[in-house]
């Protein structure tokens, strides 16, 4: 029986995006794996964004969409999760995650050929991943080694992504895999590598260093690929949204500056390695 991939992703106040986005869930939704679309509703029962949802699960009922409802607001963290756990009452392999902002290209189809990527193997000199990091276009690139600068700031130390270097070859699909500590939010991942980490609901958003410092700290092998590609799509905001997320994002960075008792949040090195 094929693996088992749960799509996940959380919206809240921007029905507009979120109806592009289930959009292109649908259109490239893979073949070759049995999958299942996750969505986190933060809106309130009588939200456009409820109507869309339940149009998407109406249209497509060859789709196994299912629909969950969240606290208004309860942050990213907790939202995912929330998703997280929920996947597991379907015995899946492998998590995908996303967001309303995201929209699925075509390259999506292949998911299944990163599949042995990060499969476990018996032979001990192949290396597997417990996460890969999707491209992500029109976002700024976040593939980096993560570093914690005592009393100072996450230090991104970004890769120099080689195409010479971490090349796969799966059936007829050959690209790349690059060794980092961090990537952008946009990932695909084993299950049982995700419940060594459960997001910090206490950071309702500046959440991202938090969760990949931690699963560096519990030896989490993290990649990225050019395989798979989605494109950020932000120009469709709501003041509502803009407004949660403006005030997520001030409590979420003082949280995260507290936790680790950090004056700046990140640096960068080797910023001539980010494309323009």
């Amino acid at each position: 029986m094929n693996k088992l991939v749960s799509i996940i992703l959380t919206t809240i106040e921007r029905p507009t995006l979120l109806q592009k986005c289930l959009n292109s869930v649908i259109t490239n939704w893979p073949t070759s794996v049995r999958c299942i679309l996750l969505i986190g509703n933060q809106n309130d029962y009588d939200s456009e964004s409820y109507s869309v949802i339940s149009k998407i699960i109406e249209n497509n009922p060859e789709k196994d969409i299912r629909h969950y409802d969240l606290e208004y607001d309860c942050g990213i963290s907790q939202a995912r999760n929330e998703l997280i756990h929920k996947s597991l009452l379907h015995n899946d392999d492998y998590i995908l995650l996303s967001a309303d902002s995201i929209l699925f290209n075509e390259s999506m189809k292949d998911i299944d050929n990163l599949l042995p990527c990060l499969q476990k193997s018996d032979r001990p000199e192949w290396s597997y991943y417990d996460l890969i990091g999707l491209q992500l276009n029109n976002r700024i690139e976040w593939e980096a080694k993560l570093n914690l600068i005592p009393n100072q700031s996450f230090e991104l130390d970004f890769i120099e992504k080689n195409s010479k270097e971490g090349v796969w070859i799966v059936g007829d699909k050959v690209f790349n895999v690059w060794d980092c500590d961090i990537a952008r939010n946009f990932w695909i991942a084993r299950t049982e590598s995700l419940l060594k980490v459960p997001y910090d609901e206490q950071l309702i958003m500046c959440e991202h260093e938090d969760f990949f410092w931690r699963a560096k700290e519990k030896n989490l092998v993290v990649g990225c690929t050019n395989l798979c590609c989605g494109t950020y799509n932000k120009i469709e905001n709501t003041p509502e949204y803009d407004k949660i997320r403006a005030t997520n994002f001030r409590i979420g960075q003082q949280r995260l500056k507290n936790k680790y008792s950090l004056k700046g949040w990140v640096s960068y090195k080797h910023m001539e390695r980010i494309k323009p």
